[in-house]
C-alpha cells in the first residue's frame, strides 16, 4: 500500500507541475503578445579593401518575435558581383537584383543574423547609379517587412553605401506573425 501512495503522489505531483508550467507559459505568451511591439532592425556598414572590392556587413534583427521561423533575404543589385556567397534561387525574384539568404538564429525573444558580403562592380569602369539594397523579412506564410533604406552607388571605381546608421520599423504583435 505504501508503494501505491508513493506512485500516486508522484503522478499527482507531475500533473500539478505540468499544469503550473502551462499556465506560466500562457501568461508569458500573452504578455509578449499584448505589451511588446515587433521591431525590425537593419544595420549596414561597408569596409574598403584592396582595389574596388568592398566588404558589406549586414546585420538583421527581429526584436520581440513570437513566431517560430523568420527568414531574411538580401537583394543586391545585379551590377555587383558577390564573391563569397551563392545566390538564393528559391527566393522571390526581383528584376535587377540577386537574392542572398541571411542565416537567422533565435536568441531568446530575438532572431538575429550578421553576414559579410564581399562585393565588386561587374566591370572596372562601370558607373552604377544609386540603387537601394533590399532586405525582405518573411516567415513561412508571408512577407513581414521590406526595407529599402540603404543605397549602393559606384563612380570612378569607388563604391559607397548611403543610408542611416540603423533602419528600424515597428509593428504591433499579432498571432502567426
Amino acid at each position: 500500500m505504501k508503494k501505491f501512495w508513493r506512485i500516486f503522489g508522484l503522478i499527482v505531483l507531475g500533473i500539478t507541475l505540468q499544469s503550473m508550467f502551462k499556465i506560466t507559459f500562457g501568461i508569458v505568451f500573452l504578455e509578449n503578445l499584448w505589451f511588446h511591439d515587433r521591431t525590425y532592425y537593419v544595420k549596414m556598414k561597408m569596409t574598403p579593401t584592396e582595389e574596388s572590392l568592398r566588404v558589406l556587413q549586414i546585420q538583421t534583427v527581429v526584436h520581440h518575435s513570437l513566431g517560430p521561423d523568420y527568414f531574411a533575404n538580401v537583394y543586391i543589385p545585379e551590377q555587383y558581383k558577390v564573391l563569397n556567397k551563392e545566390p538564393n534561387l528559391g527566393a522571390e525574384a526581383v528584376p535587377g537584383y540577386k537574392a542572398y539568404n541571411m542565416n537567422m538564429k533565435r536568441k531568446y525573444r530575438d532572431v538575429l543574423s550578421t553576414d559579410d558580403f564581399i562585393i565588386a562592380p561587374m566591370a572596372k569602369d562601370l558607373v552604377i547609379p544609386a540603387t537601394p539594397v533590399l532586405v525582405d523579412f518573411l516567415n513561412l506564410h508571408q512577407s513581414l517587412h521590406k526595407d529599402e533604406s540603404f543605397i549602393l552607388a559606384t563612380t570612378n571605381q569607388n563604391t559607397r553605401l548611403e543610408g542611416p546608421e540603423m533602419a528600424e520599423a515597428t509593428y504591433p504583435q499579432q498571432l502567426d506573425m
